[in-house]
């Protein structure tokens, strides 16, 4: 994965390597986490085959138990440990960084029951049944790329309007 700098913005045009570096992952995930995985999927832009994405693989782990979450397993791997986000006790985020610091995959570890998990996979599905709408929302991104390359959180923020109006149609 070519990464992408921390906090900035950097769009590519699909990869089909992306593919390729997802099955390498999800199986050092499988090998690692085997008893307490229920699905692992490519999800993110990266894994919509007609846009531009930031180059940062995204990867949703279904776990039987985030209880039970084996943290060292991705950590002995080089992988640092981010804890809960938005305070949500059913979801983890592992990010792998290249010793310049490019982010260049980010491991999102589900609970069973978390709803985001079929959430991102419906999104990347409906994008890619949905040609012009997956182009549109590559043109939301580029233009906002533009407006913010240095500002990942508030590039990301201002894409939520579009995301959540594919969330609602699943």
């Amino acid at each position: 994965m070519e990464g992408v700098e921390r906090y900035k913005v950097r769009l590519l045009p699909h990869n089909p390597k992306w593919e390729e570096e997802f099955s390498v992952v999800k199986k050092e995930i499988e090998q690692r986490w085997a008893r307490n995985i229920l699905d692992i999927q490519h999800v993110g832009s990266t894994a919509i085959r007609s846009i531009w994405a930031k180059p940062i693989l995204d990867v949703a782990v279904r776990l039987k138990s985030i209880g039970q979450l084996d943290i060292k397993a991705l950590t002995d791997l080089g992988y640092e440990y981010c804890g809960a986000r938005n305070e949500n006790k059913t979801y983890r985020l592992f990010v792998l960084r290249s010793t310049s610091q490019l982010s260049l995959r980010h491991i999102h570890c589900y609970d069973k029951g978390e709803r985001e998990f079929d959430l991102l996979v419906g999104f990347r599905n409906y994008l890619n049944e949905h040609l012009e709408i997956a182009l549109r929302y590559q043109e939301i991104k580029m233009r906002l790329a533009e407006q913010m390359p240095d500002d990942r959180v508030s590039y990301t923020k201002a894409k939520e309007e579009f995301i959540k109006s594919i969330f609602d149609k699943l």
